[in-house]
């Protein structure tokens, strides 16, 4: 099975060729990367590791779609620019796949800091729930599957819950024992706590029916650039 990587970037010249690196050592079949605007070397460095980068709008939603649309794999993983995949994940996602019945999958969270509440928050990315399954958790599916349920929508913010909640209706959703290594910054930087609370009542709002357009005016009122 040929699985493509697709990673949505925005300013991650740091990080980039790191989790390019990464996922070539696995032997992933292809990466397109879906540049946002990057003003720092993102791009640059990104097509030195070996990656096909594609120039996109602004906003995950949109550049996971403009990634997809070129990625040429049977199967389609997502994956964030400040994550690194469990060793063996290519093998896990293939197998996983070969499952009757199963619509996509991800793993479970890992955090590069050590803090009490990032580890409650990493047990809790375990539960094969909604509520904790988010787009860091590397989203894996086949391509037949994606197209089927019309893939990512052009969405300021939860595009990963919108796509989750249609891949459940059309079939089971795995979750992999392994640890997606997340890194903490902007938790750290804004406060885990604070960040976390604020990221619950956001969902809580979206799930009552609040639009996303509405909600990104609450969570970014000035919109900076997105994270």
């Amino acid at each position: 099975m040929r699985i493509s990587v697709i990673v949505p970037t925005l300013d991650e010249a740091e990080r980039i060729g790191a989790l390019i690196d990464a996922l070539r050592r696995q032997g992933f079949d292809e990466i397109v990367v879906a540049d946002g605007g990057s003003r720092d070397a993102t791009v640059e460095r990104a097509t030195n590791a070996g990656a096909q980068v594609i120039l996109s709008s602004r906003g995950r939603g949109q550049q996971l779609g403009a990634g997809a649309r070129v990625a040429s794999g049977e199967a389609l993983f997502f994956v964030h620019a400040d994550c690194l995949p469990p060793s063996g994940a290519r093998n896990s996602i293939e197998a996983r796949l070969a499952e009757v019945g199963v619509s996509a999958g991800c793993f479970r969270l890992a955090f590069d800091e050590a803090h009490p509440l990032l580890r409650l928050y990493a047990f809790m990315s375990r539960i094969n729930h909604g509520l904790f399954t988010y787009g860091d958790q590397g989203l894996f599916l086949l391509r037949s599957t994606y197209l089927r349920i019309g893939g990512y929508r052009d969405m300021p913010l939860f595009e990963d819950v919108d796509i989750l909640q249609r891949l459940r209706r059309a079939g089971r959703i795995v979750k992999l024992n392994q640890p997606m290594l997340t890194s903490a910054r902007r938790l750290m930087r804004d406060g885990v706590a604070q960040r976390e609370l604020m990221s619950a009542g956001l969902v809580a709002l979206y799930h009552l029916g609040v639009s996303p357009e509405r909600l990104e005016q609450w969570y970014r009122p000035e919109k900076p650039s997105r994270e």
